[in-house]
Protein backbone atom coordinates (compact mmCIF):
# COMPACT_ATOMS: atom_id res chain seq x y z
CA UNK A 1 0.00 0.00 0.00
CA UNK A 2 1.48 3.53 -1.03
CA UNK A 3 0.52 6.12 2.15
CA UNK A 4 1.30 9.77 0.90
CA UNK A 5 1.84 11.06 4.40
CA UNK A 6 1.36 14.95 4.10
CA UNK A 7 0.30 15.95 7.69
CA UNK A 8 0.25 20.33 8.61
CA UNK A 9 1.62 21.38 11.82
CA UNK A 10 -0.16 20.52 15.08
CA UNK A 11 0.37 24.16 16.04
CA UNK A 12 1.88 24.64 19.58
CA UNK A 13 2.69 20.85 20.06
CA UNK A 14 4.72 19.36 16.86
CA UNK A 15 5.94 20.34 13.61
CA UNK A 16 4.14 19.38 10.08
CA UNK A 17 7.82 17.45 9.99
CA UNK A 18 8.03 16.13 13.20
CA UNK A 19 3.82 14.83 12.52
CA UNK A 20 4.90 13.07 9.12
CA UNK A 21 7.58 11.37 10.81
CA UNK A 22 5.30 9.99 14.08
CA UNK A 23 2.65 8.45 11.72
CA UNK A 24 5.36 7.33 8.99
CA UNK A 25 6.76 5.45 11.85
CA UNK A 26 3.45 3.96 13.27
CA UNK A 27 2.59 2.66 10.02
CA UNK A 28 5.57 1.04 9.82
CA UNK A 29 5.07 -0.90 12.81
CA UNK A 30 1.69 -1.95 12.15
CA UNK A 31 1.87 -2.53 8.28
CA UNK A 32 5.79 -3.08 7.46
CA UNK A 33 5.00 -3.57 3.58
CA UNK A 34 3.57 -0.32 3.62
CA UNK A 35 5.22 2.25 1.76
CA UNK A 36 5.41 6.01 3.07
CA UNK A 37 6.45 8.82 1.61
CA UNK A 38 6.69 11.47 3.62
CA UNK A 39 5.89 15.15 2.25
CA UNK A 40 4.80 17.82 5.01
CA UNK A 41 2.86 20.71 4.14
CA UNK A 42 1.48 24.14 4.99
CA UNK A 43 -0.27 26.79 4.22
CA UNK A 44 2.00 29.81 4.40
CA UNK A 45 1.85 30.26 8.23
CA UNK A 46 4.03 28.01 10.37
CA UNK A 47 6.22 25.54 8.92
CA UNK A 48 6.18 26.54 5.51
CA UNK A 49 9.66 26.98 5.00
CA UNK A 50 10.14 24.13 6.50
CA UNK A 51 7.97 22.20 3.98
CA UNK A 52 9.56 23.64 1.43
CA UNK A 53 13.13 22.81 2.52
CA UNK A 54 12.67 19.27 2.71
CA UNK A 55 10.36 19.28 -0.61
CA UNK A 56 13.11 20.92 -2.51
CA UNK A 57 15.99 21.41 -0.77
CA UNK A 58 18.01 24.65 -0.79
CA UNK A 59 19.92 27.18 1.71
CA UNK A 60 18.73 28.15 5.04
CA UNK A 61 19.58 31.12 7.03
CA UNK A 62 18.92 33.08 9.80
CA UNK A 63 18.34 37.49 10.34
CA UNK A 64 18.11 38.81 13.65
CA UNK A 65 14.82 41.36 13.53
CA UNK A 66 12.58 42.16 15.83
CA UNK A 67 9.28 40.12 17.18
CA UNK A 68 6.05 41.63 17.71
CA UNK A 69 6.88 43.55 21.06
CA UNK A 70 10.00 44.61 19.11
CA UNK A 71 12.63 42.30 21.18
CA UNK A 72 15.20 40.51 19.35
CA UNK A 73 14.40 37.08 17.42
CA UNK A 74 16.13 35.18 14.86
CA UNK A 75 14.25 34.64 11.57
CA UNK A 76 14.78 31.73 9.40
CA UNK A 77 14.60 31.90 5.80
CA UNK A 78 15.24 30.01 2.58
CA UNK A 79 17.12 30.66 -0.70
CA UNK A 80 15.49 28.12 -3.12
CA UNK A 81 17.48 26.18 -6.06
CA UNK A 82 15.96 28.59 -8.61
CA UNK A 83 17.74 31.43 -6.76
CA UNK A 84 14.27 33.41 -4.81
CA UNK A 85 14.08 33.80 -1.54
CA UNK A 86 11.41 32.32 0.42
CA UNK A 87 10.14 33.81 4.29
CA UNK A 88 7.29 33.03 6.50
CA UNK A 89 5.46 35.77 8.76
CA UNK A 90 5.69 33.21 11.33
CA UNK A 91 9.02 33.39 12.29
CA UNK A 92 9.24 37.08 13.05
CA UNK A 93 5.74 38.20 13.64
CA UNK A 94 4.15 34.71 14.68
CA UNK A 95 2.14 34.29 17.44
CA UNK A 96 4.03 31.42 19.52
CA UNK A 97 6.42 34.26 20.19
CA UNK A 98 4.25 35.63 23.13
CA UNK A 99 2.95 34.18 25.77
CA UNK A 100 -0.42 34.24 26.38
CA UNK A 101 -0.28 37.22 28.71
CA UNK A 102 1.83 39.22 26.17
CA UNK A 103 -1.18 39.08 23.44
CA UNK A 104 -2.04 42.61 23.53
CA UNK A 105 -2.81 43.16 19.48
CA UNK A 106 -2.64 47.54 20.17
CA UNK A 107 0.82 47.18 21.11
CA UNK A 108 2.00 44.28 18.27
CA UNK A 109 3.69 45.25 15.13
CA UNK A 110 4.97 43.77 11.82
CA UNK A 111 7.89 45.85 11.52
CA UNK A 112 9.96 42.47 11.58
CA UNK A 113 8.45 40.89 8.48
CA UNK A 114 9.20 44.40 7.02
CA UNK A 115 12.74 44.45 7.81
CA UNK A 116 12.84 40.93 6.98
CA UNK A 117 11.93 41.43 3.54
CA UNK A 118 14.19 44.76 2.84
CA UNK A 119 16.44 42.85 3.66
CA UNK A 120 16.74 40.14 1.08
CA UNK A 121 15.30 43.22 -1.90
CA UNK A 122 18.41 44.70 -0.48
CA UNK A 123 20.60 41.85 -1.33
CA UNK A 124 19.37 41.54 -4.70
CA UNK A 125 16.49 39.22 -4.42
CA UNK A 126 14.13 39.32 -7.93
CA UNK A 127 11.64 36.74 -6.58
CA UNK A 128 10.65 36.72 -3.14
CA UNK A 129 7.95 34.89 -1.88
CA UNK A 130 5.98 35.26 1.62
CA UNK A 131 4.44 33.02 3.52
CA UNK A 132 1.21 34.70 5.30
CA UNK A 133 -0.25 33.04 8.44
CA UNK A 134 0.12 32.47 12.11
CA UNK A 135 0.69 36.44 13.12
CA UNK A 136 0.24 37.93 16.52
CA UNK A 137 -0.44 41.10 14.82
CA UNK A 138 -3.40 43.24 13.63
CA UNK A 139 -2.00 46.25 12.33
CA UNK A 140 -2.72 45.87 8.84
CA UNK A 141 1.09 45.45 7.65
CA UNK A 142 1.41 49.12 9.03
CA UNK A 143 4.53 48.08 10.72
CA UNK A 144 5.50 45.74 8.03
CA UNK A 145 5.34 48.83 5.52
CA UNK A 146 7.00 51.15 7.02
CA UNK A 147 9.87 49.11 7.95
CA UNK A 148 10.07 48.32 4.28
CA UNK A 149 10.85 52.37 3.81
CA UNK A 150 7.03 53.11 3.12
CA UNK A 151 6.99 56.64 4.61
CA UNK A 152 3.42 57.38 6.50
CA UNK A 153 2.40 60.52 7.67
CA UNK A 154 0.05 61.22 10.46
CA UNK A 155 -2.47 64.29 11.85
CA UNK A 156 -2.47 65.38 15.38
CA UNK A 157 0.11 64.14 18.03
CA UNK A 158 2.37 61.26 19.04
CA UNK A 159 0.18 58.13 18.88
CA UNK A 160 0.25 55.32 20.93
CA UNK A 161 -1.77 52.18 20.36
CA UNK A 162 -1.80 50.54 17.10
CA UNK A 163 -5.55 51.84 16.19
CA UNK A 164 -4.66 55.15 17.45
CA UNK A 165 -1.75 55.09 15.00
CA UNK A 166 -4.13 53.52 12.04
CA UNK A 167 -7.11 56.31 12.38
CA UNK A 168 -4.08 58.78 12.28
CA UNK A 169 -2.83 58.03 8.66
CA UNK A 170 -3.27 61.28 6.72
CA UNK A 171 -1.14 60.28 3.53
CA UNK A 172 1.04 57.27 1.99
CA UNK A 173 4.22 58.24 -0.14
CA UNK A 174 5.04 54.04 -1.02
CA UNK A 175 8.74 52.92 -2.68
CA UNK A 176 9.30 51.65 -6.23
CA UNK A 177 9.80 47.92 -6.44
CA UNK A 178 9.41 47.91 -9.72
CA UNK A 179 12.98 45.25 -9.61
CA UNK A 180 11.55 42.85 -7.01
CA UNK A 181 8.67 40.76 -7.50
CA UNK A 182 6.65 39.92 -4.04
CA UNK A 183 4.51 36.82 -4.24
CA UNK A 184 2.02 36.41 -1.15
CA UNK A 185 1.62 32.61 0.03
CA UNK A 186 -1.48 33.34 1.98
CA UNK A 187 -2.86 30.69 4.54
CA UNK A 188 -6.53 32.34 4.34
CA UNK A 189 -8.72 33.53 1.48
CA UNK A 190 -10.31 36.17 3.92
CA UNK A 191 -11.09 39.92 3.13
CA UNK A 192 -9.51 42.89 5.37
CA UNK A 193 -12.61 43.45 6.92
CA UNK A 194 -16.04 43.22 7.87
CA UNK A 195 -17.58 39.72 9.34
CA UNK A 196 -15.85 37.40 7.48
CA UNK A 197 -12.09 39.59 7.56
CA UNK A 198 -9.10 39.41 9.50
CA UNK A 199 -10.18 40.79 12.72
CA UNK A 200 -13.63 39.33 12.95
CA UNK A 201 -12.03 35.70 12.46
CA UNK A 202 -8.43 35.93 14.06
CA UNK A 203 -8.88 38.71 15.73
CA UNK A 204 -10.02 36.54 19.63
CA UNK A 205 -7.08 34.32 19.32
CA UNK A 206 -5.06 37.09 19.30
CA UNK A 207 -6.32 38.92 22.08
CA UNK A 208 -9.16 40.93 20.67
CA UNK A 209 -11.93 41.25 22.77
CA UNK A 210 -15.69 40.74 20.87
CA UNK A 211 -16.15 44.28 21.67
CA UNK A 212 -13.63 45.76 20.03
CA UNK A 213 -13.55 44.35 16.53
CA UNK A 214 -15.81 47.25 15.14
CA UNK A 215 -13.58 49.56 16.30
CA UNK A 216 -10.35 47.96 15.06
CA UNK A 217 -12.72 47.71 11.71
CA UNK A 218 -13.04 51.07 11.62
CA UNK A 219 -9.00 52.26 11.98
CA UNK A 220 -8.17 49.71 9.32
CA UNK A 221 -10.36 50.96 6.69
CA UNK A 222 -9.32 54.22 7.23
CA UNK A 223 -5.53 53.06 6.76
CA UNK A 224 -6.75 51.13 4.03
CA UNK A 225 -8.77 53.96 2.69
CA UNK A 226 -5.37 55.88 2.38
CA UNK A 227 -2.79 53.45 1.07
CA UNK A 228 -5.85 52.67 -1.71
CA UNK A 229 -5.92 56.99 -2.79
CA UNK A 230 -1.91 57.18 -2.10
CA UNK A 231 -0.07 54.32 -3.43
CA UNK A 232 -2.19 51.58 -5.16
CA UNK A 233 -5.88 51.04 -5.80
CA UNK A 234 -6.51 47.19 -4.34
CA UNK A 235 -9.99 45.42 -3.45
CA UNK A 236 -9.46 45.00 -0.30
CA UNK A 237 -12.56 42.51 -0.41
CA UNK A 238 -10.62 40.44 -2.02
CA UNK A 239 -8.99 36.59 -1.08
CA UNK A 240 -6.11 37.08 1.39
CA UNK A 241 -6.61 40.19 1.98
CA UNK A 242 -6.77 39.73 5.36
CA UNK A 243 -4.17 37.31 5.44
CA UNK A 244 -1.77 37.60 8.77
CA UNK A 245 -3.90 40.35 10.35
CA UNK A 246 -4.37 42.40 6.93
CA UNK A 247 -0.53 42.11 5.94
CA UNK A 248 -1.54 40.64 2.57
CA UNK A 249 -3.59 43.75 1.59
CA UNK A 250 -0.33 46.30 2.91
CA UNK A 251 1.86 43.93 0.18
CA UNK A 252 -0.77 44.33 -2.48
CA UNK A 253 -1.68 48.27 -1.81
CA UNK A 254 2.54 48.74 -1.23
CA UNK A 255 4.31 46.39 -3.14
CA UNK A 256 1.99 45.22 -5.94
CA UNK A 257 2.59 41.96 -4.85
CA UNK A 258 0.58 39.18 -6.34
CA UNK A 259 -1.82 36.70 -3.28
CA UNK A 260 -1.52 33.02 -3.89
CA UNK A 261 -3.21 30.72 -2.03
CA UNK A 262 0.36 28.99 -0.39
CA UNK A 263 -1.42 25.51 0.20
CA UNK A 264 -1.40 25.19 -3.17
CA UNK A 265 1.46 26.70 -3.57
CA UNK A 266 3.42 24.26 -1.04
CA UNK A 267 1.59 21.05 -2.77
CA UNK A 268 2.83 21.89 -6.33
CA UNK A 269 6.61 23.12 -5.32
CA UNK A 270 6.89 20.32 -2.69
CA UNK A 271 6.14 17.06 -4.77
CA UNK A 272 2.46 16.58 -3.44
CA UNK A 273 1.13 16.92 -6.68
CA UNK A 274 3.54 14.43 -8.40
CA UNK A 275 2.89 11.84 -6.19
CA UNK A 276 -0.47 11.87 -5.35
CA UNK A 277 -1.40 9.84 -8.26
CA UNK A 278 0.44 7.06 -7.29
CA UNK A 279 -0.85 7.41 -3.66
CA UNK A 280 -3.96 4.62 -2.40
CA UNK A 281 -4.11 6.99 0.38
CA UNK A 282 -3.38 10.30 1.99
CA UNK A 283 -2.87 10.76 5.42
CA UNK A 284 -3.10 14.20 6.63
CA UNK A 285 -3.63 16.14 10.05
CA UNK A 286 -3.15 19.68 11.65
CA UNK A 287 -4.24 20.59 15.35
CA UNK A 288 -7.47 21.68 15.05
CA UNK A 289 -9.98 20.54 12.79
CA UNK A 290 -13.43 23.08 12.43
CA UNK A 291 -14.77 25.16 9.94
CA UNK A 292 -11.92 27.43 9.32
CA UNK A 293 -10.66 24.20 7.98
CA UNK A 294 -12.58 24.99 5.05
CA UNK A 295 -11.11 28.39 4.20
CA UNK A 296 -8.20 28.03 1.89
CA UNK A 297 -6.04 25.79 4.79
CA UNK A 298 -4.07 22.50 4.25
CA UNK A 299 -6.80 20.19 4.78
CA UNK A 300 -9.17 21.66 2.07
CA UNK A 301 -6.45 22.00 -0.33
CA UNK A 302 -5.36 18.47 0.04
CA UNK A 303 -9.06 16.64 -0.38
CA UNK A 304 -9.69 19.17 -3.28
CA UNK A 305 -6.72 17.76 -4.76
CA UNK A 306 -7.50 14.27 -3.97
CA UNK A 307 -10.85 13.92 -5.10
CA UNK A 308 -9.93 14.59 -8.94
CA UNK A 309 -7.43 11.23 -8.28
CA UNK A 310 -10.25 9.68 -6.24
CA UNK A 311 -7.63 9.10 -3.24
CA UNK A 312 -8.90 8.88 0.12
CA UNK A 313 -8.24 11.44 2.57
CA UNK A 314 -8.00 10.47 5.95
CA UNK A 315 -6.85 13.07 8.59
CA UNK A 316 -6.11 13.44 12.60
CA UNK A 317 -6.67 16.29 14.90
CA UNK A 318 -5.71 17.00 18.31
CA UNK A 319 -8.98 19.28 18.36
CA UNK A 320 -11.78 18.18 16.52
CA UNK A 321 -14.60 21.60 16.82
CA UNK A 322 -17.52 20.04 15.62
CA UNK A 323 -19.80 16.86 14.16
CA UNK A 324 -16.88 14.44 12.76
CA UNK A 325 -19.24 12.73 9.99
CA UNK A 326 -20.82 16.48 8.85
CA UNK A 327 -16.87 17.96 8.74
CA UNK A 328 -15.91 14.79 6.50
CA UNK A 329 -18.62 15.37 4.27
CA UNK A 330 -17.79 18.76 4.35
CA UNK A 331 -14.32 18.17 3.21
CA UNK A 332 -14.63 15.31 1.26
CA UNK A 333 -12.64 13.02 4.06
CA UNK A 334 -12.61 9.16 3.84
CA UNK A 335 -12.58 9.28 8.02
CA UNK A 336 -11.22 11.70 10.64
CA UNK A 337 -9.73 11.28 14.02
CA UNK A 338 -9.43 13.18 17.37
CA UNK A 339 -6.62 12.21 18.79
CA UNK A 340 -7.42 13.49 22.14
CA UNK A 341 -9.11 11.17 24.48
CA UNK A 342 -12.70 12.24 25.16
CA UNK A 343 -12.61 14.02 28.82
CA UNK A 344 -9.03 14.92 28.70
CA UNK A 345 -8.07 18.51 28.93
CA UNK A 346 -6.39 20.55 26.18
CA UNK A 347 -3.53 21.02 27.30
CA UNK A 348 -2.80 17.75 28.35
CA UNK A 349 -2.99 16.44 25.33
CA UNK A 350 -0.90 18.94 23.97
CA UNK A 351 1.59 17.93 26.13
CA UNK A 352 1.47 14.55 24.96
CA UNK A 353 0.77 14.64 21.24
CA UNK A 354 3.45 12.53 19.96
CA UNK A 355 2.08 9.59 21.81
CA UNK A 356 -1.09 10.27 21.46
CA UNK A 357 -0.79 10.34 17.69
CA UNK A 358 1.13 7.66 17.42
CA UNK A 359 -1.73 5.68 18.94
CA UNK A 360 -4.12 7.31 17.31
CA UNK A 361 -2.60 5.99 13.86
CA UNK A 362 -2.31 2.65 15.18
CA UNK A 363 -6.15 2.05 16.33
CA UNK A 364 -7.21 3.72 12.78
CA UNK A 365 -4.46 1.63 10.52
CA UNK A 366 -7.12 -1.62 10.10
CA UNK A 367 -9.85 0.51 8.67
CA UNK A 368 -7.30 2.98 6.65
CA UNK A 369 -5.43 0.05 4.99
CA UNK A 370 -8.87 -0.77 4.34
CA UNK A 371 -9.32 1.92 1.57
CA UNK A 372 -7.54 0.22 -0.86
Amino acid sequence: MNVLVAPDSFKGSLSAVRAAEIIAAAIARADPAARCLMLPQADGGEGTVDAMYLGVGGRLHLHMVPDPLGRPVQARWLQLPDGSALVESAACIGLPLLREDEREPDRQRSDGLGLLLRHLHDRGYTTIYCGLGGSATNDAGLGMAEAFGVRVRFRGGAQRTVREMLRAVESIETVRCDDCRIVVLSDVVNPLCGPRGATAVYGPQKGIVSEDIGDWDEAIAHFASIGCRDARAVDTGAEGMGAAGGIGFALACFTGAELRSGAAFIREHSGFDSALPHADVVITGEGRVDGQSLDGKVLSGICTAAKKHQVPVVAFTGDLQGNADELCDSLGLAGLYSIRPEGTPVAESIRNTEALLDAAVLDAWPAISAMR
